[in-house]
């Protein structure tokens, strides 16, 4: 993943990864954190913007630590699902926990477009990006502090 990464779900052949813009995620501009998901299939590759907040962030990271318990208790997926960030503000993701782990990317406010994408991450993938997720939350801490 890179600097800027907040979280990519993926497995050997797609992705979709939420990048923050600016240098190494650059920072926060009027209380939100500017950002784009970007997918990559063999079918579909496209970059999407969406606008995240501190909450966003937090209620991603509750959302993959859930996760993360679930798989380390060998818990088949549970149906669970969010959209992140909350519908209506810009594009977003609703995530599934299912098999095969869902990710669909809609964009009702300017594309009116959905791109599903059914993923089998390796074992272990919630609680790695739990961990980078809370590296990228202390920099950004740093940052503003």
């Amino acid at each position: 993943m890179g600097d800027a990464d907040i979280v990519r779900f993926a497995d050997r052949a797609r992705s979709i990864t939420v990048e923050l813009e600016g240098a190494a995620g650059g920072g926060r501009h009027e209380g939100r954190y500017d950002a784009e998901i970007v997918i990559e299939t063999g079918f579909v590759g496209a970059r999407v913007p969406v606008h995240l907040t501190d909450a966003d962030l937090a209620d991603l990271r509750a959302f993959l630590a859930a996760r993360a318990c679930a798989e380390e208790d060998g818990a088949l997926p549970d149906g669970a699902v969010m959209d992140w960030p909350a519908a209506g503000r810009s594009a977003y993701l609703r995530l599934r926990a299912e098999d095969p782990f869902v990710v669909e990317v809609r964009d009702p406010v300017q594309s009116g477009v959905t791109v599903v994408v059914p993923l089998h991450p390796r074992d272990g993938w919630a609680a790695r990006a739990v961990s980078w997720l809370d590296r990228l939350l202390t920099r950004l801490g740093e940052r503003a502090g």
